[in-house]
């Protein structure tokens, strides 16, 4: 027998004719029957290559697709279902073929069901991934015993001369004479009711979320928390709609397909218009780990194009996930069955530079006919064409929806409607951009006019010109700025009494030292630069340091005491104050320096969740770690004071957890009938997906 006969006999379990051909034998089947995507590769990711895998969304659906006769391991995703009892039973009654594993987040619901042979094995739900294992090393075994008993063909039957060894709970339940298939099929189930039971308590892990190691759980309550207030600007309301509906998508299993409402579209529609969206990147390496998942499952059940373009959709959200190369050589392989397929898998997932080196390849080794390659050269090339111009388009749409409209310069819709004509784009094909632009930059043209801000207007007219809109608008517009022009000379620098009315205004409007730039405090410095000798300064000085003065006591009596000093020396630059030294003497009694009153967080309620961006850097070295961060709660539930304890690696994730934490709410803290301060700390972890 050749050697590799050999290995197939000893990997197969049955050897073939005395030629040394070994028999390919049919796997067994294995269904997990859940609705939840997320699931999905969790499951998959672990089942041995005997089984062969099928997602099934209900039990109904289970019921109905597969034959009573059928022998399979059935993984049953139990969670949020009310009649857990009945629904076990259907399946039972449906199949004594079936050899069941229960994914649940309560163990206690299957205790007896274990010990009582209903079910083979309890795995809870986020899963065990070495817990998963043996059980369905054990719900395998458990197959052939039931079609021992019961007949039927498996994946692996017992060998004649004593090849597969039969359990020995199925012999015994022979030996004893067991009159009933039930009673039988109960005794097969004693074995192992304690192991199985033994490590029944839910994993202390988190859910796999990116590809390569994208974050899985950064606090312990964060997973759990509902989403922040909503967006301050269009595009980031419309990064969140398109979030929403990629989710949408993913629970519908419309992962790539169709083309523009797929969850993969709708992601990459969304990093279009916020590169920086740690949800949208998330999303994709999720979407990266269901469609490995069915690379390896359509490879078993030799369905090679849905295979192919799996593969190639995975590989364009993350070429650098280190299970590409095993399913690249396993499909290697495979070519000679696959033809032209992978190569047209690479093409319509965009996989451009890819598709042209198995072209190459293709033709160095003569696997695939001239006239094919030919036919796939072209469409390559259409493709490449068909991509780049759907790219400028959308970008051009998204500067406008950002009201980028000339500025930056290469970075605006004027620029990419440039660079869509100098790419060979049509004038019918950019029809929509175009007239959408011109009515945007007339727009704005007029309201700079309206508002006198006329080198602006000019700018507007000149990009209208450039795009080429009708020389008759453009020449409108331009008469339009010569007339305000002629009706408002530029008007004199305002008179100094103008900085005046503007701290005024400002300490109406509370606004004492922010904003930064347009406050009681920056124009009254402005005042002071213009105008050293203005009656105004000091009655305006004083008012000033007043207010002050009060965020000082305010602070002061929160227990802020990085926070009162700072005010303290605004204050004092504004000259001397004998309220002043009075908060001052305050702030270094004893009393003040112990600071607020030390809390757990997890005894805070927050208002706004722990939301937290992995670092790429890290993520790409696959690095994972710790920040302790203190803070400070203000009487408001704001975070202030915020210092960074500890950090493993120093330097690594110190920004992203700061970040994070420091854009937390609480709800105010009450103490004796009003708010305080109180002073807290966290760990925030940075764990890769295993």
């Amino acid at each position: 027998m050749s050697k590799a006969a050999a290995r197939q006999d000893t990997g197969n379990g049955q050897a073939g004719s005395a030629t040394g051909i070994a028999i390919k034998r049919p796997k067994l089947a294995a269904y997990l029957v859940s609705g939840d995507v997320d699931l999905w590769p969790q499951v998959g990711a672990q089942l041995p290559a005997k089984l062969s895998f099928r997602q099934i969304d209900s039990v109904v659906e289970l019921l109905n697709d597969v034959p009573a006769d059928t022998p399979a391991v059935v993984l049953w995703d139990a969670r949020g279902c009310a009649a857990k009892s009945a629904e076990l039973s259907r399946i039972q009654a449906h199949s004594a073929r079936f050899a069941m594993l229960v994914l649940d987040d309560d163990h206690s619901a299957w205790t007896s069901a274990v010990q009582h042979g209903q079910i083979v094995a309890f795995v809870a739900v986020p899963v065990d991934q070495s817990r998963l294992v043996g059980a369905l090393g054990g719900a395998y075994e458990e197959v052939q015993a039931r079609t021992a008993l019961l007949g039927g063909q498996t994946a692996a039957p017992a060998r004649a001369g004593g090849g597969k060894r039969i359990p020995r709970t199925f012999i015994a339940a022979l030996a004893l004479g067991i009159g009933g298939i039930g009673a039988a099929i109960l005794l097969l189930h004693q074995r192992s009711a304690d192991a199985n039971l033994g490590t029944s308590q839910p994993a202390a892990i988190s859910p796999p979320a990116a590809a390569g190691g994208a974050l899985q759980s950064a606090h312990p309550e964060s997973a759990a928390e509902s989403p922040s207030a909503g967006p301050s600007s269009p595009t980031e309301e419309t990064v969140d709609a398109l979030i929403g509906q990629a989710q949408q998508a993913m629970r519908d299993r419309h992962f790539i397909d169709p083309p523009q409402g797929s969850a993969l579209a709708l992601y990459r529609s969304a990093l279009g218009l916020e590169p920086s969206s740690g949800e949208a990147q998330q999303g994709l390496q999720r979407l990266a780990e269901v469609l490995l998942a069915r690379v390896q499952s359509a490879l078993d059940e030799r369905q090679f194009d849905a295979a192919l373009q799996a593969l190639e959709n995975a590989r364009s959200i993350d070429p650098s996930d280190k299970r590409l190369p095993a399913l690249d050589e396993r499909i290697a392989k495979m070519r000679a069955e696959l033809g032209p397929a992978e190569i047209l898998a690479a093409i319509n997932a965009q996989n451009f530079d890819r598709a042209a080196q198995l072209i190459d390849q293709a033709a160095r080794t003569r696997s695939v006919g001239e006239p094919k390659l030919t036919q796939l050269r072209e469409e390559l090339r259409r493709h490449r064409a068909d991509s780049d111009d759907t790219r400028l388009v959308a970008l051009i749409d998204a500067r406008m929806q950002q009201d980028q409209l000339a500025d930056p310069p290469n970075d605006s819709a004027v620029y990419y409607l440039s660079q869509a004509r100098k790419a060979g784009m049509t004038s019918a094909a950019l029809q929509a951009q175009f007239r959408e632009l011109s009515r945007r930059l007339m727009l704005a043209a007029r309201n700079a006019i309206a508002q006198q801000h006329l080198e602006d207007a000019d700018r507007y007219a000149t990009e209208l010109r450039n795009i080429g809109a009708p020389l008759s608008q453009v020449a409108g517009l331009q008469h339009d700025i010569g007339v305000s022009r002629a009706q408002h000379p530029p008007v004199a620098a305002p008179e100094q009494p103008h900085f005046a009315d503007l701290v005024r205004m400002r300490l109406a409007q509370g606004s004492v030292i922010e904003p930064q730039s347009d406050s009681a405090l920056h124009y009254l410095n402005q005042l002071k630069a213009a105008d050293p000798q203005n009656a105004s300064i000091a009655p305006l000085s004083k008012s000033v340091q007043t207010e002050i003065l009060v965020q000082a006591r305010e602070a002061l009596d929160a227990s802020l005491p990085g926070q009162t000093e700072a005010l303290l020396q605004i204050a004092a630059s504004l000259g001397p104050s004998p309220e002043a030294d009075a908060l001052r003497d305050r702030l270094r009694a004893p009393a003040a320096i112990t600071g607020p009153k030390q809390v757990a967080e997890a005894s805070l309620t927050r208002t706004r969740p722990l939301q937290i961006d992995y670092p790429p850097s890290a993520l790409n070295n696959q690095t994972e770690g710790q920040v302790e961060v203190g803070y400070t709660v203000t009487p408001k539930g704001a975070v202030a004071d915020l210092e960074v304890i500890s950090a493993t690696p120093p330097g690594v994730f110190d920004k992203a957890a700061s970040n994070a934490v420091s854009r937390l709410r609480y709800k105010p803290v009450i103490d004796a009938g009003r708010p305080v301060a109180v002073s807290t700390k966290m760990l925030v972890k940075f764990r890769l997906a295993q």
